[in-house]
């Protein structure tokens, strides 16, 4: 009887090491949150650039859309996050970004083109827009997401929602983990903000399982730099990335 029981026991001790031993291999590791990104960023290479062609304008108007939603827009903070990030693999993220980690990100870039639309300029999302110029928004995820632009009325207190301007109503552009998008999508398509100042877009990039309900109620922290406006935010357990950016003209 005592044989059985100190089997019983050493056995109980070899399991007690091996899972001890299984937790150590998938400790959470703790790196810095916009470092990594940064890093990770960096990785992508730069899109290559065909020739402009025979430009196409697409207006960004809703005829007649006076009336709409009160504009409230998602947090965006100009800073640093204070919680590093965390999740196994963390100090490997410039190479693999994980949908476990604790924040996802996003970039953002303003393709202008030069009065002639001849030349491209690539821009941070802090640089106005100048009355006529004519534009793409430049999207990559670290997440699987859909994307829509929508419009803006009125001053930055009062704004309203008045609906989705690109693409059409009631569809959005998909957009792999990793993968730039321009929008919009037709390479030599531009939008075109033809209205006074108090016209505002709003881009909008979230998991596609980020509803009201369900999306992170985290601010997004934007840093802008060389390679474009860097943006990460914080998700729970449970919840799914969603980001806004509004664009607007210089007065």
């Amino acid at each position: 009887m005592n044989k059985i029981k100190t089997f019983a026991l050493a056995a109980t001790l070899c399991f007690a090491g091996a899972a001890s031993a299984q937790e150590k291999s998938v400790a959470v590791e703790h790196v810095p949150a916009f470092n990594a990104f940064n890093h990770w960023a960096g990785q992508l290479g730069a899109v290559p650039e065909t020739p402009v062609g025979s430009v196409q304008s697409v207006p960004l108007t809703l005829a007649g859309a006076a009336a709409g939603d009160t504009y409230q827009p998602l947090p965006v903070i100009l800073g640093l996050p204070d919680l590093p990030l965390v999740g196994p693999g963390a100090s490997a993220a410039a190479r693999n970004w994980s949908q476990q980690f604790n924040y996802q990100g996003l970039i953002l870039r303003q393709v202008v083109l030069d009065a002639a639309g001849r030349k491209r300029e690539l821009r941070g999302m802090g640089a106005p827009l100048q009355p006529g110029e004519r534009f793409k928004v430049r999207v990559t995820a670290t997440f699987d997401a859909v994307a829509a632009v929508d419009q803006v009325i009125g001053d930055l207190w009062y704004g309203r929602r008045t609906g989705q301007v690109y693409p059409q109503a009631g569809l959005s552009v998909q957009i792999k983990a990793g993968e730039t998008v321009d929008l919009p999508l037709g390479a030599n398509e531009y939008f075109l903000m033809n209205r006074p100042a108090n016209e505002r877009l709003v881009v909008s990039v979230r998991h596609a399982k980020a509803s009201p309900e369900g999306r992170s109620d985290q601010p997004a922290y934007r840093q802008d730099g060389r390679i474009g406006s860097l943006y990460l935010q914080l998700v729970p357990r449970g919840k799914f990335p969603a980001i806004e950016q509004a664009v607007s003209q210089a007065q």
